[in-house]
């Protein structure tokens, strides 16, 4: 229990309660009215089981993401320049909290190994010789794609996915085949983060798809049965390939109470059964509303403020802390050039119709990594993480600035044109603090608009 995280517990306590309690009133309840609890019980199951899906596709992605630096430094070193491989490796590693081991494997040969403590056995090692391994390195250079095998067993104990990445050097063509990235991730990990042990001792779950063959592949989690009984069922995507999950009730405790038990107190049963799932969701709600209101905008739906100073902050220093990174983050400053003169001659619905509108297509500017927030007015943050070169940067205010401006916001019989100005910042190392980059982009967002 000590590896979950103090959320976790709570919310699995408070499911647990409101299940037996659940449970507890159902037994007392005829059997048309013990379906209808039950099949609510099962469609908050049903998005458990959607979250869990959601997060083993997001989990596994991510870390193909970090693996993707490594693989382009091979790419872009057509002599096998590795010198950096380590360092590379090292980082992945760290960034990663499921990649365990990185292998490098030139003509399909390992030549490199991270760590090499307790894997210098592997060195060396053809592939070709190797059936099991090299069926799942010949499918990816096949398909040109990222390929999961596995989940295979590992010797210290546990199982792992191995993810294999075919690295060519003249993408996209994919002519020269330059040998191939592994990378094993551990199962353990990966399944506690994405909430499969927790939902499992609620429901029954398993799951198929042994080597990415989805509903037609093994089973490698759970039984049969739960496949046959499933009252859910879910596919994680993979870049090739897929899972197929599925989750069942587990066995029914209604029918072992005596039935003069559960009509003595029917009724009763149903009230104080209907009052707690009223008054959950009323607090839950309550939760929900208060939570929303202090992170985000409320006219616009995005992040506010607050929300975007702890996402910065927790970025600046996680940067400070490793200098070397190959990657760092910029933040844009974006301002509605003459937006006073809108909310005037338009009125301020006109305002707020700009401002939602302007929020809209910001974000759909941006990539999917980045977070966009309104400050206030109509000023609008983005944070940019992750990109290893300048002109990206340069290339999104571009993009920001023809979207906010391509077409006109269409108010009544209006046809309102808008413009933005953004002033951009990168990370460097001599940046004291947060305020002082904001600062800057701010300088910058406000020069722009005097040279218009």
């Amino acid at each position: 229990m000590g590896r979950y995280t103090r959320r976790q517990i709570a919310v699995a306590i408070i499911l647990t309660i409101i299940t037996i309690i659940s449970i507890g009133m159902i037994e007392h309840l005829n059997s048309n009215q013990r379906a209808f609890i039950r099949d609510r019980i099962q469609d908050e199951a049903r998005g458990d089981l959607s979250h869990i899906r959601a997060q083993l596709e997001a989990a596994i992605l991510s870390d193909i993401y970090v693996l993707s630096s490594l693989t382009t430094l091979v790419s872009l070193s057509p002599n096998n320049d590795l010198s950096s491989w380590k360092e590379v490796a090292r980082r992945i590693k760290r960034k990663s909290r499921h990649i365990k081991v990185i292998g490098l494997a030139p003509d399909d040969v390992v030549r490199f190994i991270y760590p090499l403590q307790g894997n210098e056995k592997v060195l060396g090692l053809d592939y070709r010789t190797v059936p099991k391994q090299w069926a799942s390195i010949d499918r990816a250079r096949e398909i040109e794609n990222i390929f999961i095998s596995g989940p295979v067993s590992l010797v210290q104990g546990g199982q792992a996915l191995i993810v294999r990445i075919p690295i060519f050097t003249d993408p996209p063509n994919n002519k020269h085949y330059w040998g191939v990235c592994s990378a094993v991730i551990s199962m353990d990990t990966l399944f506690l983060d994405a909430g499969v042990e927790l939902f499992s001792f609620r429901y029954n779950i398993a799951i198929k798809g042994v080597d990415s063959t989805g509903n037609y592949g093994e089973i490698f989690y759970g039984d049969e049965q739960t496949f046959n009984d499933a009252f859910a069922t879910e596919t994680v995507h993979f870049p090739y390939g897929s899972w197929y999950i599925a989750a069942s009730q587990k066995q029914d405790v209604l029918n072992q109470m005596p039935w003069n038990h559960r009509d003595l107190v029917r009724i009763m049963g149903y009230l104080v059964l209907a009052t707690i799932l009223l008054a959950f969701y009323a607090v839950y709600r309550l939760y929900q509303m208060a939570d929303a209101r202090a992170l985000h905008d409320e006219l616009t739906g995005l992040p506010n403020r607050r929300y975007f100073m702890f996402s910065l902050e927790s970025l600046f220093n996680e940067q400070a802390k490793e200098p070397d990174s190959i990657s760092l983050f910029a933040i844009l400053n974006i301002d509605i050039d003459k937006f006073k003169a809108i909310n005037d001659r338009y009125g301020h619905a006109a305002g707020d119709k700009v401002l939602v509108a302007c929020a809209q297509r910001i974000k759909g500017a941006l990539r999917s990594s980045d977070l966009v927030a309104r400050i206030g007015g109509d000023e609008f943050l983005a944070l940019l993480p992750r990109f290893n070169q300048s002109e990206e940067v340069e290339t999104i205010c571009v993009k920001v600035r023809e979207a906010i401006s391509q077409t006109p916001v269409v108010y009544k019989q209006h046809l309102i044109e808008v413009k933005a100005s953004v002033g951009f910042v990168r990370y460097r190392d001599d940046f004291q603090s947060v305020e002082e980059m904001l600062h800057l982009a701010d300088q910058r967002m406000y020069a722009e608009k005097r040279e218009k």
